[in-house]
């Protein structure tokens, strides 16, 4: 069952290793061939805190999740 992942409380690099391990990707690699561009350029982003929302709503399609934003004050 996949859960719910709350980016205030991890950092994007974890969330995603969470996002791979509960779904049918085998790895950082396979979603860097996904979204057709290096593991390394894909790599580096991750560590760099730059990924791409446009990325990251993809990568999050392609795992089964959706990519929410939501008011502090609900």
């Amino acid at each position: 069952m996949k859960r719910e992942i709350v980016l205030n409380d991890t950092d994007l690099k974890r969330a995603l290793k969470i996002m791979v391990a509960e779904s049918d990707i085998d790895s950082m690699a396979v979603v860097a061939r996904n979204l057709n561009i290096k593991e390394t350029t894909f790599r580096s982003a991750i560590n760099n805190n730059s990924l791409r929302v446009a990325e990251l709503v993809r990568i999050c399609e392609m795992m089964g999740y959706e990519l929410v934003i939501r008011s502090k004050n609900q």
